[in-house]
């Protein structure tokens, strides 16, 4: 049951509606993620959501390492999905919509087509 838990915290989902989607009382959510923060030696959701990701790539959870460089491994890990998940596309081209435009029109008084 706790894994099931931590796979509701880690979609993003608050306390309250991961009590609603697993029929059980806001309380007895909040126990639950307390204890398994506890076991897992960590205190943020998003330390839960590195271990969930260390847990699905089966790679050792290191909490000081993550803690040290973690905003090098996000980005890191945000570029290999983006080249997993691209299907070869060149991110450079990718078109701005007609609102994002106006915008920078907007802003420098001329527009900036960068499709």
């Amino acid at each position: 049951m706790e894994h099931r838990l931590i796979l509701e915290y880690c979609k993003g989902y608050s306390d309250k509606e991961v009590a609603d989607k697993l029929c059980k009382s806001y309380w007895t959510v909040k126990t639950q993620k307390k204890t398994i923060y506890r076991k897992l030696g960590i205190s943020k959701d998003t330390e839960l959501l590195w271990w969930m990701v260390c847990e699905r790539l089966k790679i050792n959870f290191d909490l000081r390492e993550i803690r040290k460089h973690g905003i090098e491994i996000l980005f890191s890990l945000l570029f290999v999905v983006l080249q997993v998940t691209n299907n070869g596309g060149d991110l450079r081209r990718c078109r701005m919509s007609r609102r994002a435009k106006t915008e920078i029109r907007s802003r420098n008084g001329k527009l900036h087509d960068y499709g």
